[in-house]
């Protein structure tokens, strides 16, 4: 709206001011501002009509107003207003007309959005659900009524915080769509798709959430998976190699473990690979199956491995579907050991063949005959090897269809072993049996085996020779092979069964345990072959006083045992023992020269003496060496007693062991004396054991001990080291020569270190070798003459003396006595007892001091006890001699004080 002023003559007039001039001056210059003022305004509007009529024109797609196309006063004749309003009132019309088009279109986009069957959801990006379908009602919240603003968090996925894998965010931060394709919520697989929808400056207003339910399919998957993983383990767990291969470009698709493990190579390097190239490896293009047309090929053909061995396999090929293609599908088994054995097979065929052509036994096939009742009365030949031929002496041709009732003797009128062999054929159950072929004086083992129905063969063993060998094996295991008697395994089992009959029956047995009285002497001096014919001539002679029912058996060496069955008392006992004393007392001449032998017999009886075989053997042991320590060729019968005497010497033995160690052995000295000269020249040690508990024990009795448990060498040193030492004293205490005698037992001369050991002695205790005498018996020296020779040498040139102990009692060869390098011969004590009263035992010592002055060597008598036998001895030439009647044996101490203190203790010539 414009206002404009003009001025008229009258009504100029008419406003001619009557007021004072200032006063018009003021309303004037008022007019003016307020002119000014509406002026400004007018502007104002202006301005305002043509931006909201350039708004309106904007929205309605026309373009603004110019200034210089429409100046203010034609904006405002044009009434811009109501070209407006008349074109929003076409604009609202076309809007009404298009809201009803958009409503139409809404609801059919509704409609389609219900019906998809995903669950659609339309979220702001405060994540505030502004839009949903009825599937994400259906899936998400089917009994609650969700209103429209809520978090999608706290309906969907009911996760705070929020994932790191969000969607949502996924979305917002990329501004593109992004993709889940597994998500689970309440335990339901979901697709998920999230879209962005933008505004016109391209930022993100709204994000559309799409969720596909994959459930099913992540089962039916899960379940697909599961049964091709059964279908993998099976086929790898096959033992047969299986493949499937394309037909058209034979190229391996599947492989099992069967086959990666068969041919080396893994089963991804065997995916894509020619079958060619591993499966029977041939020329390309001439598959059975592919090329020739064939439903399914067996056949044998060739596996390739990895290291270029070729294994023969049986393969079975034949066509399947798979993924709605057509593929070949092979297995094959691995036929190496099937092959092996087949050439194995025929091998050993050709192997058996050769044997059977070959064997020493006779092997022949039969067929059974039967009755028309089906009852066995006959048997047929249809095969023989040829060493049948050779037992029955006939050519094939003769034997094969002949019956068995026409080649072997009857039996009782029928077919020989018709029952046997008829019952091997109808049980199936193989037997074997001995057959005396008196026509060849031969003796078979005949094995029968059913082979099929109604057919058996046997075989033939010549066992004639093995028949005899078991009998002589027989003999070797029970019967002593130098006498014949019952070995101690037969008269063990004798004794077992006469004992288990004597329970019975309430008899007695009586056990004569026998042993032949210095056995070993005589085998040293005479040989062991005279040695075995003595104990063939006591066993002939024990037969001969025994009755044929008496049991007479050798356990070995000189050992016999006679077994009497139904012995009535002791009495009874004690006769037969003397009958066998008698008969083995006489002398017999072996190998021209006469010998002489006694038996000591210890016997035991059923059941006083024991209840077992092995207590009754035990304690007629025990009573024989009570025997023989009865002075021998005699018999003693077992006591209680005599265990306990036993017993008493294996707790001595033991003790024995220890008696060095606790210092209770020691020696006493019998001084000899020298016949011309008329004093001490020497001394013999001797050793005695005191023993803690017992007192003083003899040497009798601890010496065999001592040999007996080989005990005798470390005693036997001490004693060497002992006498060697204390005779050093004497000599240098009492300023005279002494010489010490001591004694070796066998063990001791048979010791590989008795030289070295003698050598350290003297260097140790400083005795002169010319002052130690070594006394040896002669059953030592005669049991290996040569060894014997060559220790005595050895010896002799360190300067020690030697002396034969017990000399006279043994037998000794003379000639083998006139080679040893001896020093002195010591008759023994049980001549020179006697010599002045027996004329025998004077010549023999008389003979003894002739043969050893005419040898050279000095004689020693032992044993003198009274003054007769020491001026017999003097008048005979007797060199020294040493006993009782000179001195008792006696302490070192005693021995130096009678020496220092009675010097004519060292020249005796008192004595005569």
């Amino acid at each position: 709206m414009s206002i404009e002023l003009k001025s008229t003559s009258s009504s100029a007039q008419y406003l001619e001011p009557t007021l004072p001039s200032d006063e018009l001056q003021e309303n004037i210059a008022q007019l003016r501002v307020e002119n000014n003022n509406l002026k400004q305004r007018e502007r104002e509007l202006h301005s305002y009509i043509r931006e909201k009529t350039d708004q309106l024109l904007t929205v309605i797609g026309t373009l603004p107003l110019k200034p210089e196309e429409l100046d203010n006063e034609t904006l405002i004749s044009v009434d811009p207003i109501g070209i407006v309003g008349d074109s929003f009132a076409q604009v609202i019309e076309h809007l009404n007309e298009t809201n009803e088009d958009l409503s139409f279109a809404m609801g059919e986009l509704q409609a389609i959005f219900d019906s998809a069957g995903a669950s659609i959801m339309v979220v702001n990006t405060d994540r505030q659900m502004t839009s949903f379908n009825r599937s994400s009602c259906e899936l998400f919240f089917p009994k609650e009524k969700i209103p429209l603003g809520c978090c999608c968090n706290n309906i969907i996925c009911h996760s705070d915080p929020v994932p790191a894998d969000c969607i949502f965010e996924r979305v917002l931060n990329t501004g593109e769509t992004q993709k889940n394709s597994e998500t689970i919520i309440n335990e339901r697989y979901y697709h998920v798709v999230g879209t962005p929808i933008k505004n016109k400056d391209n930022a993100i207003s709204h994000i559309i959430l799409v969720y596909s339910d994959i459930t099913e399919r992540k089962h039916n998957e899960q379940a697909l998976r599961e049964a091709e993983n059964r279908l993998d383990k099976i086929l790898n767990s096959a033992q047969a190699g299986i493949l499937l291969i394309d037909p058209q470009t034979h190229e391996i698709v599947y492989a099992n473990q069967s086959v990666a493990e068969m041919t080396g190579y893994s089963r991804s390097r065997l995916l894509g690979k020619v079958c060619h190239n591993f499966v029977c490896p041939a020329v390309q293009g001439r598959c059975p199956i592919t090329d020739e047309q064939q439903e399914i090929d067996k056949s044998e053909r060739t596996l390739l491995t990895t290291d270029g061995r070729e294994i023969p396999i049986l393969k079975t090929a034949t066509k399947i579907v798979f993924n709605g293609k057509e593929h070949l599908v092979e297995s094959f088994i691995d036929i190496s050991e099937h092959k092996e054995a087949e050439k194995k097979l025929r091998e050993s065929e050709e192997r058996y063949r050769t044997l059977y052509s070959t064997m020493q036994e006779g092997v022949a096939q039969f067929r059974m005959n039967y009755d028309e009742n089906g009852n066995a009365n006959d048997y047929e030949v249809i095969d023989v090897n040829p060493a049948y031929e050779n037992i029955l002496g006939l050519q094939r041709h003769q034997i094969i269809g002949q019956k068995g009732s026409t080649i072997y003797p009857r039996e009782n009128g029928k077919v020989a072993f018709l029952d046997i062999f008829n019952h091997v054929t109808e049980s199936g159950a193989s037997t074997s049996f001995e057959f005396d072929f008196s026509e060849q004086g031969m003796t078979f083992n005949v094995s029968a085996t059913k082979t099929s129905p109604g057919n058996f063969a046997t075989i033939f063993e010549d066992i004639t020779q093995r028949k005899a060998d078991e009998k002589h094996i027989e003999k070797l295991a029970y019967y002593d092979s130098l006498t014949g008697l019952p070995n101690r395994v037969l008269m063990l089992d004798r004794l077992c069964q006469m004992t288990a009959y004597a329970k019975r029956s309430d008899r007695k047995i009586a056990l004569f345990f026998l042993d032949i009285d210095h056995f070993k002497r005589i085998n040293d001096t005479l040989g062991h072959d005279t040695g075995d014919q003595l104990l063939n001539v006591v066993a002939k002679r024990l037969r001969s006083v025994l009755r044929d029912c008496d049991t007479v058996c050798r356990l070995g060496g000189d050992e016999f045992v006679v077994l009497v069955d139904d012995i009535a008392n002791r009495n009874s006992a004690s006769m037969i023992a003397c009958k066998i004393l008698e008969a083995l007392a006489h002398s017999t001449v072996l190998k021209g020269k006469e010998v002489s032998s006694s038996t000591s017999v210890g016997i035991s009886l059923y059941p006083e003496d024991g209840a077992d075989p092995d207590t009754l053997l035990k304690n007629a042991d025990t009573a024989m060496y009570q025997a023989k320590e009865s002075g021998r060729n005699t018999y003693r019968f077992y006591s209680s007693e005599m265990n306990s005497k036993a017993l008493e010497q294996l707790l001595l033995a033991n003790d024995l062991r220890k008696g060095l160690e606790r210092n209770e052995f020691y020696l006493d000295y019998q001084p000899q004396m020298d016949l011309h000269e008329g004093r001490i020249t020497g001394t013999e040690a001797l050793l005695r054991w005191q023993h803690a508990d017992f007192g003083k024990i003899s040497p009798a009795q601890f010496i065999p001990l001592a040999e007996e448990t080989g005990l005798i060498l470390s005693i036997g040193q001490w004693v060497l080291a002992k006498a060697c030492q204390q005779t050093r004293e004497i000599q240098q205490r009492c300023n005279i020569p002494l010489c010490v005698a001591v004694n070796l037992s066998t063990k001791q001369f048979q010791d590989p270190n008795l030289i070295f050991y003698i050598k350290d002695i003297l260097a140790k205790t400083g005795l002169p070798a010319k002052d130690l005498e070594l006394e040896i018996t002669e059953s030592i020296l005669m049991e290996n003459v040569e060894k014997a020779q060559q220790i005595l040498n050895q010896l002799k040139e360190m300067g020690v003396t030697l002396a034969i102990d017990d000399f006279g009692t043994g037998y000794s060869s003379l000639s083998y006595l006139r080679t040893f390098p001896i020093d002195r011969l010591k008759i023994d004590k049980s001549f020179i007892q006697n010599i002045t009263t027996h004329p025998d035992d004077a010549a023999i010592t008389k003979a003894i001091i002739a043969l050893g002055h005419s040898i050279g060597v000095k004689v020693v008598a032992e044993g003198v006890e009274r003054k007769e036998e020491m001026i017999y001895l003097q008048e005979n030439d007797c060199d020294v001699v040493q006993g009782f009647y000179l001195s008792h044996p006696i302490a070192p101490e005693i021995l130096i004080h009678k020496i220092s203190n009675q010097p004519g203790f060292c020249i005796l010539n008192s004595y005569f």
